[in-house]
C-alpha cells in the first residue's frame, strides 16, 4: 500500500530520516513485527495492526509512529498501539513527523506494564539516541537517581557492613566498593553473580592452599574489573596495575550469601539509580565516608570538596562546550566530573561532541594510587575513557619522584598540546604546596585560560616576596571568596581558605581585585549527615556570589573592590579603598621588635605578677619576664586568635603569644595604645588574612611580621588615644564602681532581710 502523503510531503521521506538516524536494522518495520506482541488494527479491534517500528529492548519495548506532516495523528496513532496489544513490559511510544531531520516533531510517551495510562513524558523535542531514551526512561519510570540521603544511608550501611569482624580494612573499603561497581558495569559479571556457586570438590582438589566460600566470586569480580580496565593507563603515567591494586579482593571472606547480597544492594540501590545521574562523585563520597566512620581520615593529608563548593567552583570557570580542562591533583575525581557534566549538558545530545569531551577534553594528575584508582574508576563509570588521567605528579621537578624517561619536558609538551583553557583545584595544602600548584596550574594554561583553585587563605600573602611575584608576573588576579572557617567541620578540620579565581594574564599594579566574604554558607551539621542545606539557603547564596563575581558587583559588607599593590608594595589581602591617603603602608616588624611568649598557658600560679595568656582574664604568677609596655598578641588560641592586650608593668607573657615592642625608631614612634585599639578593631580581618593550618588555626610568626598595616602619624594616634581610648577607660572605672556600690547594696539588703 503506497504510503500518505501531503503534495510533496510523503511518511516515506519521515520513516527514511527515522532510518537514517538509527540505523536501518536498528528497529524491526511494521511487515516484520511478529504477531505475538499482539498489536491490534486502529479500525476494527478482531484485526491485528501494527505501528511503523519497534525494538525490544531488556527493560522496556519502544513502538513508533512517524507521519509526513500531521504530529497530531501520529500521537494518536502511537498511543493507540501503546494501548492495544499483549505486551508485558513498559512500553516507550515515539510520535514523528516532518520532512527534514532539523525540522522534525518529536513527543515521547510511557505506559508502565499494566497500566492503562500512556504519559507525555517529552514534548516538542527531537529524535534521542537510545542511551538518552534509556535516561529518560529510566527518570521517568523510577524518579530521579539516587537522592543525597539514601546514598549516605546505603554508605553508611555498608560501612558498618564491612566493619563487622573486619572483613573489609578501613583503608580498602572504598576500593572494594568502587570494584564492586565497575563489576557490576561488566556485562558478563552482572548477568552471572547471583548463579555463582562455591568452588566443587573436584575443583578444591586441584589447589593446594586453603579455599574460601567465596572464591569463585572473588575472581568473577576481579577478572570483571581487569576487563573493564585493562589497557586505560596513559603512558606518561608510572607503572600502574589494576590487578594488584585490587588484589585484597582474592581474601574478602563473606559467605555467598550474604556477599550476594551486599552486591545487590549496591546494584538496586546505587548502581542502576547511578545510571540516570552521571554527575554524582558517589565514590568521592564512598571514600569520605569510609575513612571517616573508620577514624581514619586524619591520617590522610587529604581535604575533600563539599559538594555545594566543587559545583560553585566549576560555575565560576564559566565552561564552554570547547574548553578543556585540567586539574593537576585530581583526588577522586569530583572536579572533572563535575565539568563533563556541564560540557557534555552543552553539547546538547551531540554524540559526537560528548565523545571528544570524554576523550580528549579532560586532563587529571594524581599521584595518591588510592585516589587515582578510584579516579580512574569513577571516571570509568561515567563512561570516560580516562586517557587523560595521569598516576604521577603535575608538578615539574618534583623531588619526590625519579623518572628517567619521559621527563619533564615531555611532560609539558604532552600537556600543552591537548591546549587546556581551564583548570579547577583543590591542591594538597601542607608544607606550603598550594603555591606551587597555582604557579604550575598556570604554566600548563593556554594565554587568557582561567585557574579557580580552593587553598588556605593567607597562601598568596606568605608568599608575596617570592612565588606570589611570579605568579603575578603570568596571571591576573581576578577575585577572592573567603569561605566559612567551618568548612570542612565534616571532615574535623578547622581550614581558613578561599576561593581565588586567575586568569593567565599579567596582573598591572592598577588592577582591581574582587574579595568576596562568604561568612555563612547556610549548610547546618546534622548528626550522621554531615553539613546539609537543611533550611535550603544555599541556592539563594550561590546565586549572589556568581552575580557579584560574574559582573563584578561590590555589595556592602559583603564584597569589595580592592587593588593588591599600594605605592609599588604588594600587599595581598587588598588595599582599603577607604584607608587615609596619608597613612602609609608599613610592614609589623618594621614597626615592632617581636619576641615569642615563653610560657605555657596552663602553668598558671598565686603570685603578684600578670600572665598574658589567649584569655580576655589574665592570670597570675610567681616570676615575671619581663618589665616594660608592650603589646601581647595571640597567635595559638583557638577563639581568643589575634587579640591583642596592652601591658604597661611586670609580666610573663603565654607560649601560644608575641610580644611586641616598638623599636623605638625616630622615623616611626608608636603608641602602643593606640596599636592595641588597630589590633583588636581589626582583629576579625587579621586572623582572616593570616590564619593558617589544616587541624587547628594559628598565625604563623614570620607571616606576621610580615603583614602590612597602616602606619598613622603619632600625632594623630596621640589624640585618639586622648580622645578615646583615655575616656572610654574612665568610663569603665565609673562603671566598674558603680557596679561595686550595687553589689554592696545587694549584699547590705539582703543582710537586713535575713
Amino acid at each position: 500500500m503506497a504510503k500518505k502523503s501531503n503534495g510533496n510531503k510523503s511518511e516515506t521521506v519521515t520513516e527514511n530520516i527515522f532510518r537514517d538516524f538509527y540505523g536501518s536494522s536498528t528497529f524491526i518495520e511494521k511487515s516484520a513485527i511478529p504477531n505475538e506482541f499482539g498489536f491490534q488494527s486502529k479500525k476494527q479491534s478482531t484485526f491485528k495492526g501494527y505501528p511503523d517500528f519497534l525494538l525490544e529492548e531488556e527493560d522496556y519495548i519502544i513502538v513508533v509512529e512517524a507521519k509526513a506532516t500531521e504530529q497530531a495523528n501520529a500521537i494518536s496513532e502511537v498511543q493507540h498501539y501503546m494501548s492495544k496489544n499483549k505486551i508485558t513490559k513498559d512500553i516507550i511510544g515515539i510520535a514523528v513527523s516532518g520532512q527534514k531531520l532539523e525540522d522534525l516533531k518529536v513527543d515521547y510517551f510511557l505506559k508502565i506494564n499494566e497500566s492503562e495510562t500512556c504519559e507525555h513524558i517529552l514534548q516538542d523535542s527531537k529524535l534521542l539516541t537510545l542511551k538518552n531514551i534509556y535516561n529518560v526512561y529510566w527518570k521517568n519510570r523510577y524518579g530521579e537517581s539516587v537522592t543525597n540521603e539514601n546514598l549516605l544511608k546505603t554508605l553508611n550501611e555498608l560501612n558498618k557492613t564491612f566493619n563487622e569482624n573486619n572483613k573489609v580494612k578501613d583503608t580498602e573499603r572504598s576500593l572494594f566498593f568502587s570494584g564492586l561497581m565497575i563489576a557490576l558495569k561488566d556485562n558478563t559479571f552482572r548477568s552471572i553473580y547471583r548463579n555463582i556457586q562455591a568452588p566443587s570438590k573436584q575443583e578444591i582438589s586441584t589447589v593446594k592452599e586453603t579455599v574460601l566460600e567465596a572464591y569463585n566470586l572473588n575472581n568473577a569480580i576481579l577478572d570483571a574489573i581487569t576487563r573493564q580496565l585493562a589497557d586505560k593507563i596513559n603512558n606518561l603515567s608510572k607503572s600502574y596495575s589494576w590487578k594488584d591494586r585490587f588484589s585484597f579482593i582474592k581474601n574478602i571472606d563473606y559467605s555467598l550469601l550474604e556477599y550476594k547480597k551486599i552486591i545487590s544492594k549496591i546494584e538496586m540501590n546505587i548502581f542502576k539509580p547511578f545510571q540516570n545521574d552521571e554527575k554524582q562523585d558517589i565514590l568521592g563520597k564512598a571514600y569520605k565516608i569510609f575513612l571517616k566512620r573508620a577514624g581514619k581520615i586524619d591520617n590522610k593529608n587529604i581535604i575533600l570538596t563539599p559538594d555545594h563548593i566543587k559545583s560553585l567552583m566549576v560555575e565560576l570557570a564559566r565552561l564552554n562546550v570547547n574548553d578543556v580542562v585540567l586539574d593537576t591533583c585530581t583526588g577522586t575525581g569530583g572536579f572533572l566530573m563535575e565539568a563533563m557534566e556541564v560540557l557534555i549538558k552543552k553539547a546538547n545530545n551531540d554524540e559526537e561532541k560528548i565523545k571528544e569531551i570524554k576523550e580528549h577534553q579532560l586532563i587529571g594528575f594524581e599521584v595518591d594510587s588510592v585516589l587515582f584508582a578510584l579516579a580512574c574508576s569513577n571516571m570509568f563509570l561515567h563512561g570516560d575513557g580516562r586517557t587523560n588521567l595521569l598516576f604521577r605528579s603535575s608538578l615539574l621537578d618534583d623531588k619526590n619522584e625519579n623518572i628517567i624517561n619521559n621527563d619533564d619536558k615531555v611532560l609539558f609538551q604532552y600537556i600543552s598540546s591537548l591546549e587546556p583553557t581551564k583548570c579547577i583545584i583543590n591542591p594538597p595544602y601542607e608544607t606550603n604546596n598550594s603555591i606551587k600548584f597555582t604557579l604550575q596550574a598556570l604554566k600548563y594554561l593556554e594565554p587568557n585560560g582561567k585557574l579557580i583553585i580552593i587553598m588556605p587563605t593567607p597562601t598568596l600573602t606568605q608568599n608575596q616576596s617570592g612565588l606570589t611575584q611570579d605568579v603575578l608576573k603570568i596571571a591576573k588576579l581576578d577575585f577572592v571568596i573567603k569561605m566559612p572557617y567551618n568548612l570542612f567541620s565534616e571532615q574535623k578540620r578547622t581550614v581558613n581558605t578561599s576561593i581565588f579565581g586567575f586568569t593567565k594574564t599579567p596582573h598591572n599594579e592598577n588592577d582591581e581585585v574582587l574579595f568576596y566574604n562568604l561568612e555563612e554558607d547556610g549548610l547546618v551539621s546534622i548528626q550522621h549527615k554531615g553539613r546539609v542545606d537543611k533550611f535550603n539557603k544555599w541556592e539563594g547564596i550561590r546565586d549572589t556570589i556568581i552575580d557579584s563575581i560574574f559582573n563584578s558587583k561590590e555589595i556592602n559588607g559583603i564584597s569589595e573592590k580592592k587593588k593588591i599593590y599600594k605605592d609599588g608594595i604588594l600587599n595581598c589581602a587588598g588595599v582599603q579603598n577607604s584607608r587615609n591617603s596619608k597613612s602609609i603602608m608599613i610592614k609589623i616588624d618594621d614597626l615592632f621588635d617581636i619576641e615569642d611568649g615563653t610560657l605555657a598557658s596552663d602553668n598558671s600560679e598565686d603570685g603578684e605578677f600578670d600572665f598574658i595568656t589567649g584569655a580576655e582574664e589574665w592570670k597570675k604568677h610567681s616570676e615575671y619576664t619581663h618589665e616594660k609596655e608592650a603589646l601581647v598578641y595571640v597567635v595559638s588560641a583557638g577563639g581568643s586568635l589575634g587579640r591583642s592586650h596592652y601591658v604597661n608593668g611586670k609580666f610573663v607573657a603565654s607560649n601560644l603569644c608575641l610580644i611586641l615592642t616598638p623599636k623605638n625608631s625616630t622615623e616611626y614612634p608608636i603608641n602602643l595604645q593606640f596599636y592595641n585599639t588597630y589590633f583588636n578593631n581589626n582583629r576579625k580581618k587579621f586572623v582572616s588574612d593570616l590564619a593558617d593550618g589544616v587541624a587547628k588555626l594559628t598565625i604563623g610568626k614570620t607571616m606576621f611580621k610580615q603583614h602590612y598595616i597602616d602606619y598613622i602619624p603619632i600625632d594623630k594616634q596621640n589624640k585618639f588615644v586622648e580622645n578615646h581610648i583615655q575616656k572610654y577607660k574612665q568610663k569603665l572605672e565609673e562603671l566598674k564602681k558603680l557596679v561595686k556600690q550595687s553589689e554592696e547594696n545587694i549584699t547590705e539588703s539582703m543582710n537586713k532581710l535575713i
